[in-house]
């Protein structure tokens, strides 16, 4: 359900498409809890898609953050799909600033951790607010470019399904700076599904849970 690719790291060895097209398929984990069983465990072929962008700003002072809710509750964004046979495959660019995000599923769940058990993101401690974070040059989005062209180097993907717990982006600003504008450049790519069984010669692009992250 997650992917972030650091820069410069090929994970392919022949071309392959950005983004989920049609007569494409995917193989959801068997580990999505049963509220999801819409998905989890099955194999689905996308129908069709269109691709919306989506901006969000905000304007923060030194050392504050905002929790963004990408769900569709009340406090949320409304980024999530709203029916059982929609897919929203989300790359996330971050335009150039002084600040970070810490991604986190659900509520206070940070999703990047270590063993130990103090080793998690704490935005209050000079060393461990930069654990598990996401950087403007890990996911950048390219502004002077047009279409998913702008998205070539955004490598911080989410694949949200109906229903699924909130994901939580926590957008922290860099300390040494007086106002920071934090602006976060959504690519979604909205996918209508259909269960099927794909021919032999097609291997489904597997989509795990969230929680898989965590052990």
């Amino acid at each position: 359900m997650i992917e972030l690719r650091p820069p410069g790291v090929t994970l392919e060895t022949k071309a392959q498409a950005r983004i989920l097209l049609p007569n494409h398929w995917v193989k959801f984990s068997d580990t999505f809890p049963g509220y999801l069983k819409h998905v989890g465990g099955k194999t689905m072929r996308v129908a069709k898609q269109v691709q919306v962008t989506y901006e969000l700003s905000w304007i923060l002072k030194e050392a504050c953050y905002i929790d963004v809710n990408l769900s569709n509750e009340d406090t949320g964004q409304k980024l999530y799909p709203g029916a059982d046979d929609n897919v929203y495959e989300m790359l996330i660019g971050l335009k150039p600033g002084n600040y970070y995000i810490i991604p986190y599923f659900p509520a206070e769940q940070p999703l990047y951790r270590l063993d130990y058990p103090t080793m998690t993101p704490l935005v209050a401690d000079a060393a461990l607010k930069y654990l598990g974070t996401v950087k403007p040059s890990d996911s950048p989005y390219l502004g002077n470019k047009t279409g998913f062209e702008a998205w070539s180097l955004a490598t911080f993907r989410l694949y949200l399904v109906n229903e699924l717990k909130p994901v939580i982006l926590r957008v922290v600003t860099e300390d040494g700076v007086d106002y920071e504008k934090c602006t976060l450049e959504f690519f979604v790519n909205r996918c209508q599904m259909e269960e099927g069984t794909p021919p032999d010669n097609v291997s489904p692009k597997r989509i795990e849970y969230l929680d898989s992250l965590k052990w």
